[in-house]
């Protein structure tokens, strides 16, 4: 089963980045739009692992405060996947590297890649035009929860299920 622990973004961040994603494709981006349900800022990739309870039992051991996300800017990873920055904030670095530790702890395998935050808008972008100057609405959300979600490919693209979630501390 293929897994993530991420971020469920509020209904304002996600139709501020919905407007950033027309935006862009009426200014000719071209590639695969993230659709509106997928959006979601990933703090660890797990990949494939059996057994999501173990996960969800890792993930209770890490504490973490509510905190607040505010979207920034916008930029691309590896001339493909076009994505909205996150301003970086010491209790989002936090709570990502305690989830790794109590993920590494369990032996639990994750792509330990360097964590940059940020949500995919578009993947498999064709950017030979240039990326059109843009600006995302500085747009904030409370963090009051993180999830674990299992991805499944659909017919028509990627379904990603949530399988469950912790609280913050209050």
């Amino acid at each position: 089963m293929r897994l993530f622990i991420a971020i469920s973004l509020s209904d304002e961040i996600r139709k501020s980045l919905v407007k950033t994603q027309d935006f862009l494709s009426r200014h000719g981006i071209r590639g695969s739009l993230v659709p509106r349900e997928n959006l979601h800022m990933t703090l660890t990739f797990i990949g494939e692992h059996p057994d999501p309870d173990q996960v969800l039992e890792v993930m209770e051991n890490v504490d973490f405060p509510a905190f607040s996300i505010t979207l920034n800017d916008i930029g691309i990873f590896n001339n493909n996947v076009l994505w909205a920055g996150v301003h970086e904030s010491e209790p989002l670095q936090k709570l990502v590297k305690n989830l790794r530790y109590e993920l590494a702890k369990a032996d639990i395998p994750f792509d330990r890649k360097a964590f940059m935050p940020h949500i995919t808008l578009f993947r498999n972008v064709d950017d030979s035009k240039g990326v059109p100057e843009t600006h995302v609405p500085d747009v904030s959300m409370s963090v009051n929860s993180i999830s674990l979600f299992r991805s499944d490919r659909g017919k028509n693209g990627m379904i990603y299920t949530e399988i469950g979630s912790i609280s913050a501390a209050d």
